[in-house]
């Protein structure tokens, strides 16, 4: 019986063999460490979405910025994901501090209304709840387009409002899978946990597609070769 190992031919093709395979692993322009860049910036701006809302009034503001965030830096491949974050952030803290407080208003509202009326069964109540279920609908609804739009656009609070609502029943069969995808992210994280490191992160980045083909038509052309074309929200 041979013995390969013994050969020093044999043994150096396979120590090459190895330094090879070490380094196309480590190489930054291979797919598996292309997934790896991206999946560690999913992971960083989910985390980071979820960190800066637990003041609760600041949630509105981490929205915008993680969706600016991940679109730039993950999607467009521009900037680095903890930087671009934290400058949304700061860029529209102000703006979006009374609408998060007014859509908890509404949320918590709509909640306790929803809920007495769930216990309280009866003909009237029914069409109540109907209701009630509707402008959670319609909350909600606007709530996920306004923040994607304040990250691309400059528009008071009430134009963001309307062209929100605008926009989310022009797109109705992407609003209402959208809703539902979200609903479902929260009852995972409710039942796991431990998901809120992932699912926030993957939801936002999910959210990335429908939602610059969406914002790409709002846009204004750019004129061919021009400075603007070139910008990244263009490519």
């Amino acid at each position: 019986m041979i013995y390969c190992a013994r050969i020093p031919w044999v043994r150096a093709q396979i120590f090459d063999n190895r330094k090879f395979a070490g380094v196309f692993m480590f190489r930054s322009d291979n797919l598996f460490s292309r997934f790896m860049n991206v999946l560690f910036d999913v992971i960083c701006i989910g985390v980071l979405w979820v960190v800066c809302s637990v003041p609760v009034i600041t949630a509105g503001a981490a929205a915008t910025a993680a969706y600016y965030a991940m679109s730039k830096t993950v999607r467009h491949k521009t900037g680095y994901a903890a930087k671009e974050f934290f400058h949304s952030f700061r860029f529209n803290f102000r703006q979006s501090i009374p609408l998060t407080i007014a859509f908890w208003i509404i949320l918590i509202v709509l909640g306790v209304d929803i809920w007495y009326v769930w216990m309280n069964d009866s003909r009237m109540n029914s069409a109540v709840f109907m209701v009630l279920v509707f402008v959670l609908f319609l909350t909600a609804g606007i709530t996920i387009y306004a923040c994607p739009i304040l990250s691309r656009f400059d528009k008071g609070n009430l134009e963001l409002i309307k062209t929100a609502g605008f926009v989310m029943f022009k797109y109705l069969p992407v609003t209402i899978p959208l809703l539902f995808i979200f609903g479902a992210a929260c009852i995972l994280i409710y039942l796991m946990p431990w998901a809120i490191l992932i699912i926030p992160g993957a939801y936002m980045f999910g959210l990335t597609f429908p939602m610059e083909a969406i914002l790409k038509k709002m846009m204004p052309e750019a004129d061919e070769g021009s400075e603007e074309a070139e910008k990244w929200y263009y490519q």
